[in-house]
């Protein structure tokens, strides 16, 4: 990524303290640990002098990365004059519920622990992820006469209640309790979409406080390839094949399971192939339907690394996103604003009044289909492939809609903003 240049010069950071508070961050390729990393660069070049604070690196397998070894501290200079301080957390290859709330609390605790030793920071800016963060951050911040900014990418706790993870009523009302508690204790709230905005308001959040900034994407490293690359060779796929892809954590919420349903549908089909890029805790079952039903058009490939992201993102002739209708207020995937700068038309299997199916309705870069029907998807699906040009048509419109309103600069330079206001807030 080109360095960027400050568009506030002179009145930017100014030699302010901003920390971050992030458990993923890279090379974890979590998309909004990137924007973290994205922002903290940025940042810095305002004049803020940034601190991050965040996990060793083990999402999503949650096995520890090659070149690191845990202990309490440590302390990393990343390009751009940010200082990387990573913290110990519990780490498993195990992605049951206990595997999940250890490395959460973990991460809570440890993380809070290093917020406390810190200098004062001026702005303290954290994703409210996990909610555990909510109960102990407005504590600190108020301590360190520090400006707390929280960032909402997903909506916790109504995701885990809808999953069905979190069923006690004390605990319900414990967690909505700490999540009213971090919206009403802020100085600023930052939500990725409308529907997000109504939500964080809703539950206690004051109007004026809260911004909607759309997650961003680096347009220069994702961008319009041939697909007729050496990540699609490796894969086996051929220059004839109508590739499907989908890329990105395989989680609970991701609906990923309509994947194989359509699979199943176009098995006759043999030029149309699913490419599947990712990891997460819904890979295992994925894989081994797939193999049971003897599919031979579904091709699995893990996370790739950093510099094969444009390759991958090109690979598929049309790229997927499925949502089920309990989650289309609760989370939006980043994934597809990466499609969108890779050029590629969008397959959303979304509800019709979710942020997700506006997103590529306003940006004219694909088609929204029912949640959760395959049948739909698989027809959605022949029908590109039996026009490539509207298939191209789309991914064009897509990437112009990412570099005009979506791209990292300006995504950036409006959050750095929104840091800035809140010192200005009362």
């Amino acid at each position: 990524m080109a360095p960027r240049v400050s568009p506030f010069p002179g009145i930017a950071g100014a030699g302010r303290r901003l920390c971050i508070v992030s458990q993923w961050y890279p090379p974890e390729q979590a998309p909004f640990g990137k924007m973290m990393e994205e922002l903290a660069s940025f940042a810095a070049t305002c004049g803020w002098n940034v601190t991050v604070i965040t996990g060793f690196p083990n999402h999503p397998s949650g096995q520890l990365f090659g070149g690191y070894r845990k202990r309490w501290l440590l302390e990393e200079r990343m390009a751009g004059a940010v200082t990387v301080k990573r913290v110990w957390l519990w780490t498993s290859a195990r992605n049951g519920i206990t595997a999940r709330l250890l490395r959460f609390a973990s991460f809570t605790l440890v993380s809070m622990w290093r917020l406390l030793r810190e200098p004062r920071a001026d702005v303290v800016f954290a994703v409210l992820q996990p909610l555990s963060l909510g109960a102990l951050l407005p504590v600190i911040a108020r301590l360190k006469r520090s400006r707390l900014v929280l960032d909402i990418q997903d909506l916790h706790p109504d995701t885990q209640i809808r999953l069905g993870l979190v069923r006690n009523r004390l605990w319900i009302a414990i967690l909505r309790g700490i999540e009213s508690y971090a919206y009403r204790s802020c100085a600023a709230l930052v939500v990725i979409c409308e529907p997000f905005r109504r939500h964080v308001i809703a539950r206690g959040a004051l109007p004026e406080r809260v911004s909607v900034i759309e997650n961003w994407v680096d347009t220069d490293r994702v961008h319009p390839l041939s697909g007729d690359n050496a990540f699609r060779s490796d894969a086996g796929l051929s220059t004839s094949d109508f590739v499907v892809l989908w890329a990105g954590t395989l989680g609970y919420v991701s609906g990923a399971g309509l994947i194989i349903d359509a699979a199943e549908l176009l098995c006759d089909q043999a030029d149309i192939k699913f490419l599947v890029v990712g990891e997460g805790p819904l890979l295992e079952s994925l894989v081994a339907r797939s193999q049971h039903l003897g599919l031979q058009n579904v091709i699995f490939r893990p996370f790739q690394p950093e510099e094969r992201l444009a390759q991958v993102q090109a690979s598929g002739d049309v790229s997927l996103v499925v949502l089920s209708t309990d989650f289309a207020e609760t989370s939006v995937p980043s994934k597809v604003i990466a499609y969108m700068a890779a050029g590629r038309g969008v397959l959303a299997a979304v509800p019709a009044e979710s942020p997700t199916a506006a997103l590529v309705q306003t940006a004219q870069a694909g088609i929204v289909v029912r949640p959760g029907d395959a049948r739909e998807l698989a027809e959605a699906i022949r029908s590109l492939r039996s026009d490539r040009d509207r298939t191209r048509r789309l991914g064009t419109a897509g990437r112009r809609y990412a570099v005009a309103n979506l791209s990292s600069t300006l995504g950036v330079a409006r959050l750095e903003r929104a840091l800035r206001q809140s010192l200005a807030s009362k």
